[in-house]
């Protein structure tokens, strides 16, 4: 069985971080999103062609997607979102509070 490692854009912000895949189509419920201990892993079952009758030639193949990300811990397990729009899944995990930068307020004594 073939496994597709999908194309993913990683961007890091002061909140969060967010990952975009490639996962041409899936559907939402054959989609698979699990945070553990420091990994973060995607998976995906494409299923096999809708398309009947008797195959003569195929370029296009049946893809089942898998991708494991290590994670830090400065990454919130209780908020992640997740979006899956026209072949794009989207991630969005945000980062702990304690992690966050925070901006010391100065006193002045008079």
């Amino acid at each position: 069985q073939r496994v597709y490692i999908p194309l993913t854009d990683i961007y890091e912000t002061g909140d969060l971080y967010s990952l975009k895949m490639e996962m041409p189509g899936i559907k939402k419920e054959n989609l698979d999103i699990v945070i553990d201990e420091n990994e973060l892993r995607i998976t995906a079952k494409r299923g096999s062609s809708e398309e009947k009758g008797n195959l003569k030639f195929s370029e296009y193949s049946d893809r089942d997607y898998y991708r494991v990300f290590k994670i830090g811990y400065d990454v919130d397990r209780n908020r992640v979102d997740a979006n899956l729009d026209k072949g794009i899944l989207t991630l969005k995990l945000y980062k702990s509070e304690e992690v966050k930068p925070k901006k010391i307020q100065i006193n002045q004594a008079n």
